[in-house]
């Protein structure tokens, strides 16, 4: 549902507001650092060190987010409400996004979200203790949060009760569950978690914060390394530890651990005969890391990377290819991959051959085992070593979208690297002999494909070789673009797969979609991409092999 999505999207962005500051002024205030109650061993968190200014980060909310229409998506979703009502967490979900929707409608300054009792940049922490998860943050105004709190509640028919410990009183917001999702505001702070019903008041204590860790998080200092390590902004950075995370499923040595597995029936995992196999995993990829290495008013960047060992990255890298454009944002929109198919082969060989000579021993990890043989079947079949040997890698590239009596239409380059040209020529002539018949040559000029088997609305084609690559470009005003293309720089950063999409391609689409109707997009949805055009200049996502591992990112350009 378009309106749910939408709405998502504003909350979301208030959420990542609200973690992207955690302040360092707790000493002049007498507060406890968020990164006092998130403990050194947690196997997750997810938490930042320095904030952004309140006014700098809610002008950047203000500037990101389709709010023009939050009021009819409002509406829309009221009507659509009452087909909800046969599924309770439908409806219950709506129901909740419209009460805090409707607390989102009236903000226009930062004092707007101080009424509400929220900072715009708070401390704010996401952790566990164990595996047990835990969220706090920051309030601007107590008082004035409760009565905002209150209102949500009563909008959404979400009838809390209350419990005490150890003096604390906390809401309960789920009290026939074996576990309880449980909601407290502790000294100016947010807190939200998920405990047992009958969690002791020693646990309670450890989440409610009363009852701090004896080595924190700002006592180990890992933050900081982190965001050295990896050039992440302050903002807000994490890490999932897979070793940890294993070996606190297995071996639980936080008491929330062992309450959580007791409250939903787990069975702790036996993983004593699957230690030396887990040592392995959690050697070659011991964990995936979170952060922002761009967060200002022009530009953001959002980066996970899956950490992998040395050989691992070394392997990598090597399957990486130079593909002309690739990681270059030219054209309206882009994607683009670069793999070296017959290496990734052999290396898959090679990583299968190791599982057969060593293989694990555990019965948990007996799929393991097998994948690798499966994927090696089916990978080593004729197609791939046909397309393999002759193509290693492509970039497809939009230079404009229209609509040509009445039918989408566009123009744009894909161009094809190859270690052979000649030899990628000869195999795609298989199935186009036109363009085998074109008799290409690198460096040669572009040349018009023609062919009987195209319907006659098909813009010009055109193809041009160079000594690394083949260029085809439709509807291209002037051939010679494609010599421009074959002879555009490959990305230095060892990418696997790039793409981008700026806001001239969000209003041409939004066009497209306005003259050439369809029953399943609706005004709304497209006026929600002509927003995107207007808050976003560039987008770009990616991935690529860094020294830590496998790095999957997005950015944004605003305008």
């Amino acid at each position: 549902m378009k309106t749910k999505l939408s709405l998502a999207v504003t909350l979301a962005l208030v959420s990542a507001g609200l973690l992207s500051g955690c302040s360092e002024d707790n000493a002049s205030t007498g507060e406890t650092s968020t990164l006092s109650y998130i403990p050194a061993n947690s196997p997750y968190f997810m938490a930042s060190s320095d904030p952004m200014p309140e006014q700098e980060a809610f002008d950047l909310f203000q500037r990101m987010q389709p709010m023009a229409n939050l009021e009819s998506d409002l509406d829309e979703l009221r009507d659509t409400m009452p087909q909800l009502e046969d599924d309770e967490v439908q409806h219950a979900l709506g129901t909740l996004l419209i009460a805090m929707g409707e607390e989102l409608e009236g903000i226009e300054s930062l004092d707007d979200v101080h009424a509400l009792g929220l900072k715009v940049s708070p401390q704010a922490a996401f952790y566990g203790l164990g595996i047990l998860p835990v969220f706090r943050m920051q309030l601007e105004d107590e008082e004035a949060f409760r009565e905002t709190l209150q209102r949500v509640l009563t909008k959404a028919e979400i009838n809390p009760s209350t419990a005490t410990t150890n003096g604390t009183d906390y809401w309960v917001l789920t009290p026939e569950a074996p576990v309880k999702a449980i909601l407290a505001i502790i000294d100016q702070q947010l807190l939200m978690s998920v405990v047992p019903q009958d969690a002791s008041d020693e646990l309670l204590a450890q989440v409610l914060g009363s009852d701090l860790p004896a080595n924190s998080l700002d006592d180990s200092g890992a933050l900081a390394e982190l965001e050295q390590r990896h050039d992440f902004t302050p903002y807000g950075a994490g890490e999932v530890d897979f070793s940890r995370l294993l070996n606190e499923l297995s071996n639980p040595s936080h008491a929330g651990t062992q309450a959580l597995m007791d409250a939903v029936e787990a069975e702790q995992l036996d993983l004593s005969a699957c230690q030396a196999d887990i040592d392995r995993l959690t050697s070659r990829f011991p964990g995936l890391v979170m952060g922002m290495r761009e967060y200002n008013q022009d530009r953001m960047e959002m980066n996970v990377i899956l950490e992998t060992d040395e050989a691992i990255v070394s392997d990598l890298r090597a399957l990486t290819t130079q593909v002309p454009g690739l990681g270059s944002t030219e054209g309206i929109a882009s994607i683009g991959v670069g793999l070296n198919l017959p290496l990734l082969l052999q290396t898959v060989q090679q990583y299968a051959q190791q599982v057969r000579q060593n293989p694990f021993s555990c019965d948990e990890l007996q799929d393991l085992n097998s994948a690798w043989t499966e994927i090696n079947m089916a990978m080593n079949n004729p197609a791939t070593m046909m397309i393999g040997s002759a193509l290693s890698g492509l970039r497809a590239r939009i230079d404009s979208l229209t609509v040509t009596d009445g039918e989408p239409s566009g123009s744009g380059i894909l161009t094809l690297a190859s270690p052979n040209p000649m030899g990628l020529v000869t195999t795609a002539g298989a199935f186009v002999p036109e363009l085998a018949a074109l008799e290409l040559e690198p460096g040669g000029d572009a040349k018009q494909i023609k062919s009987m088997m195209l319907p006659p609305e098909t813009p010009a084609l055109h193809a041009a070789m160079s000594d690394n690559a083949i260029a085809l470009g439709a509807d291209i005003s002037n051939p010679a673009a494609l010599q421009e293309a074959l002879e555009a720089p490959a990305s230095e950063q060892d990418l696997l797969l790039h793409g981008h999409f700026t806001g001239e391609f969000y209003q041409s689409l939004s066009d497209v979609m306005e003259q050439v109707p369809s029953d399943e997009i609706s005004a709304s949805d497209i006026d929600l991409i002509r927003q995107y055009a207007d808050i976003y200049k560039n987008m770009e996502y990616w991935l690529r092999v860094d020294d830590a591992g496998v790095e999957m990112s997005f950015s944004a350009e605003l305008e």
